[in-house]
């Protein structure tokens, strides 16, 4: 197999045609976007299980039970998952750079839905959280790491909008399951979705012919430790303007999508559980149908013409307007159509974002730990928004009730996500 060798001999270059990985079966991509389908199902886990468990126990503490718990299990895959990255990418077992982390991570995550499924109060359902997040950490990091090491350029925005797609597909399988399980009590919510979510993941363990290491990497000290975390921006100005459209981009959806079960049970009024699940569904089905059109439409246009930032500018603008018909009314129906063109721009965004950041990155020679710091454009946010989101829902509302401001906010970042990327001077 590929070894780290081999690979500086050809030097690949992040927007060359060649990557230093081998050719994959067909079984692999199969199971490449069923480990998205994996990611996403275990964002509608929590996007569901958690807010209603939380609001079980004690309704008045639900927001802030709920910002805190984000913020913890952020905050933990924040740390974790570069350093995920930057070992991954040092790794000498014979399972390879990427499978040993998949594998681990899947376990890791089981063990957070055991917590989680049996927690008796919030601060246990903290300790199966963090675990659940750190887990699904390291599976995202070898994720994002493939699109270096065994995905061409030529087809970077279409398997970017494959695999958004397929993400934004689990969270609505993610969310309908949970829904319905919501009877079953919290081990149900928690361990059947999340036992698929697990079995998904392992898949791509299995079918991966991953890269191997045979040399001996440079000792790892302690201000490589910390370089892990850090890409200097005045040498890498294109790479840093696209991971802050990234992150800003991030920062929007997720204001929504953490606060969506507890935004449809006080901006509608609704007090049962099952309504507010089916109506949750619901938007996340429109959601989820605009974003596979959109994905797919502007993935082949990115592919084709080899431009990434008009697909990304396009879908930032759209989703700030429907982010703007979403809050303009408290009309459900409204609500609805603002949720789905939210869709439709995340689609056109994600088909592109995944290649942009890919072939802004300084080099391919350490792309997990480059790569774990494109994670942090996304790990940030879920520390941030939870504390912003606690912020904002209090405006003049003591309970933290208040939640047009967050939508408020999500379209200021949505904006200023297209505006960032371009900036982006070496890609189109």
């Amino acid at each position: 197999m590929t070894n780290t060798a081999a690979r500086a001999e050809q030097a690949p270059t992040p927007r060359d045609h060649r990557v230093p990985g081998e050719r994959q079966t067909k079984l692999f991509w199969i199971t490449f976007a069923l480990s998205w389908i994996a990611v996403g199902l275990a964002q509608g886990i929590v996007n569901v299980a958690v807010p209603q468990l939380l609001r079980e126990w004690d309704p008045a503490t639900a927001t802030a039970n709920l910002s805190v718990l984000l913020t913890i299990g952020g905050l933990a895959t924040l740390l974790a998952t570069p350093i995920f990255g930057r070992l991954s990418d040092r790794s000498r077992s014979r399972l390879g750079l990427r499978r040993p982390w998949i594998l681990a991570g899947s376990l890791i995550a089981f063990s957070g839905y055991l917590f989680s499924a049996f927690a008796p109060t919030p601060q246990w359902l903290w300790v199966g959280i963090v675990l659940n997040y750190v887990g699904w950490g390291a599976v995202a990091m070898a994720q994002h790491s493939m699109f270096a090491d065994q995905i061409h350029a030529r087809v970077r925005a279409i398997m970017s909008a494959v695999t958004g797609a397929s993400q934004t597909v689990g969270i609505l399988v993610g969310t309908s399951i949970t829904g319905l399980l919501g009877g079953m009590g919290q081990v149900g919510m928690f361990l059947i979705p999340g036992s698929i979510a697990v079995v998904l993941s392992l898949l791509l363990f299995l079918t991966l012919r991953d890269l191997h290491r045979t040399d001996t990497p440079p000792r790892l000290d302690l201000r490589a430790l910390v370089s892990t975390f850090w890409l200097n921006p005045r040498k890498h100005p294109d790479f840093a303007w696209a991971w802050i459209c990234r992150f800003l981009m991030t920062s929007s959806v997720v204001t929504i999508t953490s606060y969506l079960y507890l935004t449809i049970a006080v901006r509608f009024h609704i007090e049962d559980a099952a309504a507010i699940a089916g109506l949750m569904t619901v938007g996340t089905a429109l959601f989820t149908v605009a974003n596979l059109l959109f994905a797919f439409v502007f993935g082949v246009i990115s592919d084709r013409t080899m431009r990434r930032k008009p697909s990304i500018v396009f879908g930032a603008f759209l989703s700030a307007a429907g982010l703007l018909t979403a809050v303009a009314t408290p009309d459900t129906l409204f609500f609805l159509i603002g949720i789905t063109l939210v869709g439709a721009g995340q689609g056109a965004f994600i088909s592109a974002d995944v290649a942009l950041m890919t072939e802004t990155l300084p080099s391919f020679d350490e792309a997990g730990k480059d790569l774990g710091i494109v994670a942090l454009s996304y790990l940030l946010p879920a520390i941030l928004v939870p504390a912003l989101g606690f912020m904002l829902t209090r405006i003049g509302s003591p309970t933290g009730e208040n939640f047009a401001a967050l939508y408020v906010a999500a379209f200021v970042m949505a904006v200023l996500s297209g505006l960032s990327v371009l900036k982006v001077k070496s890609v189109r």
